[in-house]
């Protein structure tokens, strides 16, 4: 047996961690993690109870928590959108009462009050 297979069988056996073996054996955490996964996935192996409460927990729970910010994310930008639509619709009705006002004074007053286009400054 390598070294290989037995860190695999060390961990789904005793159920120490990857960091103890890797210290153990003089070996990344990392690289004896992915030993594991593979060998898991080769020959059909369900988690281990560490690998369930931590890996699949702690991903459930990240991906609540995103799902979660990005829903709360949205939400503010939908009220911003209703706030930024409400300040344009007013935004153009004091457009149209200014520019309706200017058109009153003109045709009152007889004289022009916009700036005609290519005049000098």
């Amino acid at each position: 047996m390598d070294i290989k297979e037995q860190i695999i069988q060390e961990y789904l056996t005793q159920g120490g961690g990857f960091r103890k073996l890797g210290q153990k054996y003089g070996i990344s955490r990392t690289t004896i993690c992915k030993w594991v996964m593979i060998h898991q996935g080769i020959h059909n192996l369900p988690p281990t109870e560490k690998q369930q409460q931590y890996s699949v927990y702690s991903m459930s729970n990240k991906y609540n928590t995103l799902n979660t910010e990005k829903q709360q994310s949205a939400e503010a930008l939908q009220q911003k959108i209703v706030v930024l639509e409400k300040q344009l619709a007013w935004e153009k009705l004091r457009v149209e009462a200014l520019d309706t006002m200017i058109n009153i004074a003109e045709k009152d007053l007889k004289i022009s009050i916009r700036k005609k286009p290519g005049a000098q400054q």
